[in-house]
């Protein structure tokens, strides 16, 4: 019956400390053969019948040893049966007849008698397989030159693929030729059984229920399985089963993954990663994730597991409010954990900041990398520069409601004259406001180089202006806008 492929993905494994098994496609049996061999396969199973010894007529090829090795047999991609591979390895068996006495004297042989060292020598050989309830024989016919032929040497080996079977089967292989020259081959190995693994919930506490056989010795490892770097260990222990381990919620991550295996050698290892979509493995591992300034423009985002996130560049204002996506963006790649990111930027700030956005649940880390170095958030103003062609530039400050377009002079008499026929009383934009207030003088500043540039490319530049100036921004607005205010009110 076929092995359901979530149970053969239990037993087998697709972490990188177990080793995965090739996959074949297709249910039909196949055979190959290596160098200097040609083989066939004949369709359809034979009967099962090695008949009694006979002598060889003179050389023979015949069945030397037999080697196994497990395979998935998939009609689909993810519907595989286990399977076994075999590998019957032969050499020459017999001799050739000694020359006659003409030969020896140098009389010219009888070239019929030369004949078969031009030919081929060639073999029927059965392989028979026996797996509860199962059992088959095929038929193999297998051909090697007769020059290449020595007694007593291998010659090669021919593989079928292959016998279907069921995990922690006993499976029995003979293999013989027809007719049979010498006893037959037999091969009795015991495929890998699958430990039960179940997970289970209980209020905070998750329990590893591990169903296997009274007193059996077997190994238990509980590791974090990376996508990027090699898997990293977090609990490991030799035990008597059966077991029921219980670990503590806050012990879970998305990438906890529990491997088993019998303490015996060449054992198959069992390996689930049940917590892959667990709410609360998400939480533990948005929790556990840390940002961090590496000196000079480095940064790096530490976790357990890899992490589906989002980073940006913003800004944070002093006095609370949502940190502002900025450009240049970061990548908005999923970022890599534990590895050493470099910010696209001229010069730090303490309002620069870094925010993580998680695709799960779109949980949120933000850290401004510089506050500890470069003291406290500033009062300062963030300057958006868009550079066009022939050295045409605009300027914008980056505020909560948007970027509001900075104001020349020129600007400003433009809007006094559209306040001219604005009716008394009524307000204009708090952006228009401010602009009309602040622009011109971010301007000269930004010319003067008292502005810090943050970063630039070809068509775009941020600067950070001090708002540090009460005569300029605070209590002291400029004529212009001193004399708007006198002409209009605004609420």
């Amino acid at each position: 019956m076929p092995v359901p492929w979530f149970l053969l993905s239990l037993a087998l494994g697709r972490s990188p400390m177990v080793l995965s098994l090739e996959k074949l496609m297709g249910p039909q049996d196949t055979a190959r053969c290596s160098p200097g061999l040609s083989c066939h396969l004949w369709d359809g199973d034979v009967l099962c019948l090695p008949g009694s010894i006979v002598s060889a007529p003179g050389p023979v090829l015949v069945p030397t040893r037999l080697q196994t090795e497990l395979v998935l047999r998939c009609h689909q991609e993810t519907d595989c049966d286990l399977c076994v591979r075999v590998a019957i390895h032969l050499a020459v068996h017999g001799h050739w007849e000694e020359p006659k006495d003409e030969d020896k004297f140098g009389i010219a042989a009888d070239p019929e008698l030369e004949e078969p060292r031009n030919a081929f020598l060639q073999a029927q050989v059965v392989l028979s397989f026996q797996a509860y309830p199962t059992a088959r024989c095929v038929l193999l016919e297998v051909q090697v030159r007769a020059a290449l032929a020595r007694p007593g040497q291998s010659v090669g080996s021919v593989v079928f693929d292959c016998f279907e079977a069921a995990l922690g089967a006993e499976v029995r292989l003979w293999s013989y030729t027809q007719p049979r020259y010498q006893k037959e081959l037999n091969l009795t190995q015991q495929l890998p059984a699958l430990p039960w693994l179940s997970v289970s919930a209980d209020g905070d506490d998750v329990h590893l229920v591990l169903d296997v056989s009274e007193e059996q010795h077997f190994g238990l490892s509980l590791y974090w399985n990376q996508v990027q770097g090699p898997t990293k260990p977090w609990w490991h222990s030799n035990l008597t089963g059966p077991q029921n381990i219980t670990l503590n919620h806050t012990d879970l991550f998305p990438c906890l993954c529990i491997q088993v295996w019998p303490l015996e050698p060449d054992s198959v290892r069992t390996s689930l990663c049940p917590f892959r979509e667990d709410p609360r493995a998400h939480r533990n591992l948005w929790r556990a994730a840390r940002l961090r300034l590496l000196p000079p423009r480095g940064w790096q985002l530490n976790a357990p597991c890899s992490l589906l996130a989002e980073a940006t560049l913003c800004w944070q204002a002093p006095g609370g409010g949502p940190c502002q996506s900025l450009v240049p963006p970061l990548s908005r790649a999923n970022v890599t954990v534990n590895k050493t990111l470099e910010l696209p930027l001229l010069n730090a700030h303490p309002n620069l900041c870094v925010q993580q956005v998680s695709s799960w649940e779109k949980l949120q880390l933000q850290e401004c990398l510089w506050a500890d170095s470069l003291g406290a958030l500033k009062d300062d103003m963030l300057l958006v520069e868009t550079r066009g062609p022939q050295d045409n530039r605009s300027l914008c400050a980056l505020e909560p409601s948007g970027c509001t377009p900075l104001l020349s002079r020129a600007s400003t008499l433009q809007l006094d004259g559209l306040l001219s026929v604005v009716p008394l009383g009524d307000s204009l934009p708090l952006a228009w406001q401010r602009a009309a207030r602040l622009g011109e003088q971010l301007l000269q500043d930004l010319q003067s180089g008292q502005c810090l540039q943050l970063w630039e490319d070809d068509l775009r530049a941020l600067w950070a202006c001090p708002m540090d100036k009460c005569e300029y921004y605070k209590n002291c607005p400029s004529p212009q806008y001193q004399e708007l205010e006198s002409r209009h009110s605004y609420r």
